[in-house]
């Protein structure tokens, strides 16, 4: 697994509705070294997370636009904007690597 990023996990209650109006089964967002959570993380769930902030290092600035770019392409190729997303897939193999305790 690669080493971990400098990063910081902030997690508040509050955000969980907010970001339940964009997506209805979502935990955490990453701005850039930054990781907003509604709620704690498993182990797996931060290695996913810490995925998007080694993203965000790789592309700077300009991730947020690759990323939309990205679920833009895919919802033309008519596949899952979200799931499909390969930043996304990138994250979930990350965090299938954690073992659970």
């Amino acid at each position: 697994m690669a080493e971990p990023p400098d990063h910081r996990v902030v997690v508040l209650p509050w955000l969980r509705r907010v970001g339940g109006l964009f997506l209805s089964n979502w935990l955490a967002i990453t701005l850039g070294r930054n990781i907003l959570a509604w709620r704690a993380m498993t182990a797996a769930e931060l290695e996913h997370e810490l995925e998007h902030v080694r993203q965000w290092r790789r592309f700077g600035i300009a991730f947020p636009l690759v990323y939309v770019f990205e679920s833009v392409r895919q919802l033309l190729a008519g596949r899952r904007w979200y799931h499909d997303n390969r930043f996304e897939a990138a994250a979930r193999d990350m965090a299938a690597r954690v073992r659970p305790r």
